[in-house]
């Protein structure tokens, strides 16, 4: 499978939206950059060397440098593409070996990213950058090139805890709303399924209830904000983190902990104040 390594200085000699109106053959060539196309509407196949890769609506298709590609039919007529050429890393390779490399992504050379919308943004953010005068333009592109690499692999499924999007969107509320205490009936009515469904789904991926990952959550936040805080009074921190009141706190600490917030803050801070 192919590998793209990160941290390669690389270019983007070309990027842009291509509408063909009529259909149109894709190019017979060798390149000696990567050529990244996202299908925004239409259907294409294109070879690459031997093999037949049909794209349809939110594929993406790498075309990876040295190797032949080209087309054999015309693309449907309006098909709309984006694409970006891209140089090659020196540690890319197109065949890799039995060890993974590290520092890099393993990606197929069709990818279906219709349920990752990031995808088709990164591709437009790129295209865009790549057209501005903006300063340190180059380092925007390499930034976001290996974004989107990130985004492919997880697309592929390599990253087992980023699949299910359920956990994604659960991780993300519990995340930007750390003064609520969320419960599984009111996360899972957010989501559209039901509490069962929720509690499984946290079962499987992390072997613990949501309301479980939930605290444990919560506390690793308490115990970051007290020695981040520490004139913080602990009514102030029950508050922020969806507690009632200092007393449920501690009781929550204590149990997960061994001991109460103050006595952790005290035995975790050198310099705090009466020691």
């Amino acid at each position: 499978m192919p590998f793209y390594s990160f941290g390669s200085p690389r270019k983007i000699s070309a990027a842009s939206y291509i509408y063909y109106a009529q259909g149109c053959l894709h190019p017979d060539r060798v390149m000696q950059e990567h050529d990244f196309v996202y299908m925004l509407n239409g259907q294409w196949e294109i070879f690459q060397g031997r093999e037949a890769f049909f794209m349809e609506n939110d594929d993406v298709l790498i075309l990876h440098a040295g190797q032949h590609h080209f087309g054999v039919r015309d693309c449907l007529p309006g098909t709309q593409t984006i694409y970006f050429h891209i140089g090659a890393g020196h540690k890319d390779t197109f065949q890799c070996g039995k060890e993974t490399p590290s520092e890099g992504a393993l990606l197929p050379p069709l990818i279906h990213g219709g349920g990752r919308p990031r995808v088709k943004l990164l591709f437009q953010e790129l295209v865009s950058i790549w057209h501005e005068p903006a300063p340190r333009r180059d380092r925007k592109l390499d930034t976001l090139f290996e974004l989107l690499l990130l985004e492919l692999e997880e697309c592929c499924g390599q990253e087992a805890h980023f699949h299910d999007e359920i956990l994604l969107r659960s991780v993300s509320l519990l995340a930007q709303n750390p003064q609520k205490f969320f419960t599984a009936g009111e996360l899972s009515a957010l989501l559209g399924i039901c509490a069962r469904t929720l509690n499984r789904r946290f079962q499987l991926q992390y072997g613990k209830t949501f309301y479980q990952y939930q605290m444990e959550e919560k506390m690793h936040m308490v115990q970051q904000f007290l020695l981040d805080y520490p004139e913080a009074k602990l009514q102030t921190v029950a508050v922020n983190f969806g507690f009632y009141d200092e007393f449920h706190l501690n009781r929550a600490f204590r149990k997960y902990t061994g001991m109460p917030p103050g006595q952790y803050r005290k035995a975790n801070i050198t310099n705090f104040p009466g020691l």
